[in-house]
């Protein structure tokens, strides 16, 4: 979506910030939006900084409205992954700076084990 909106307003952005905390997404609380997306499924961090940040420098409804993106990509990527969903080799090939981006073929929670 971020991809998507940037190439709609004609507005760059840095899609790094998403899994860089150290980058600036180049959006209005880009950092804190990135924070509370990072929290996934969890409205809040434990002790809420992540949506009260977002609130302060946007308002509570866009905080709320954010919660529940972060949630349902959340949701999406657990369906994704359960059901095993492929990407095709064109959309891989289109999406591979992206991928590499981001750090999306690593798979840091595969370390915890099972």
């Amino acid at each position: 979506m971020l991809r998507w909106s940037s190439e709609e307003t004609g507005r760059s952005v840095d899609v790094t910030a998403v899994s860089d905390e150290a980058v600036d997404a180049g959006v209005e609380a880009g950092r804190s939006l990135a924070a509370l997306g990072r929290l996934g499924a969890r409205i809040t961090s434990p002790d809420g900084t992540a949506a009260r940040a977002v609130a302060e420098e946007l308002g509570p409804h866009a905080a709320a409205d954010a919660a529940a993106v972060a949630a349902a990509f959340e949701g999406l990527n657990r369906i994704v992954d359960g059901v095993g969903l492929p990407i095709g080799r064109r959309e891989r090939r289109d999406l591979a700076p992206l991928i590499d981006a981001l750090g999306l073929d690593a798979f840091p929670h595969s370390s915890h084990g099972v």
